[in-house]
């Protein structure tokens, strides 16, 4: 009589699976519905239902929602001092406005963490919000950390180029957002046919740079 794989996998392999299962389960519950009705209207118990486990499982992994929260972010969105993306840029081995764009690409095909992202970046402009820390940090490090890389792949040196070089970076970032919000408004908005243009754009004056 032969066995189904999973009864012939030691305890311990079929537990750690189970559980990165749930995890998995418990964190797309948790983007769905912190983008649905945000961070404080979201409750535990919701969260579970929609994962489809016992709330002591999410305690179990995460502990509390604040924790989840901070899981979440740390996911799907790196810190970027480890972003290989930066790192590309910096060596001229990629270039900012392809990667903005390519980010956009997948985004357009992930509308439900479009959501949350765009739901947490404006809730958390409260100080009292658990993500405003995070958020801060994020766009400062991000903004700064490929306005970095951009001018170092182009051996720029001038203070003022590289101002200019941050502010450019810093509009692309805020189209991009701010044209996530139209096209989650309205989903027949074309956000990547409007991102390629604003990234054209972009690109133009980078290139103008020396």
């Amino acid at each position: 009589m032969a066995f189904p794989e999973r009864f012939l996998m030691p305890r311990a392999k079929r537990n750690a699976e189970k559980g990165a299962l749930t995890r998995s389960a418990i964190l797309k519950g948790a983007v769905e519905l912190f983008g649905e009705n945000g961070y404080r209207a979201t409750t535990m118990n919701q969260i579970a239902s929609r994962a489809g486990v016992v709330q002591s499982a999410l305690h179990h992994h995460f502990g509390g929602k604040d924790q989840l929260l901070e899981a979440v972010l740390n996911l799907h969105y790196p810190p970027a001092a480890s972003r290989p993306d930066i790192e590309a840029v910096a060596q001229g081995r990629s270039d900012f406005v392809d990667e903005v764009l390519q980010a956009a690409y997948r985004n357009a095909r992930d509308r439900e963490l479009v959501r949350f992202f765009s739901v947490m970046t404006g809730e958390s402009l409260t100080g009292d919000h658990p993500a405003h820390a995070f958020f801060v940090a994020r766009y400062d490090l991000v903004r700064q950390g490929f306005a970095d890389a951009i001018a170092q792949a182009k051996r720029v040196e001038s203070e003022e180029s590289k101002r200019l070089i941050l502010s450019l970076v810093s509009i692309l970032f805020a189209a991009s957002d701010g044209l996530q919000m139209q096209w989650l408004r309205n989903p027949s908005f074309d956000f990547t046919g409007a991102i390629e243009l604003a990234a054209a754009l972009t690109r133009e004056r980078l290139d103008a740079i020396r």
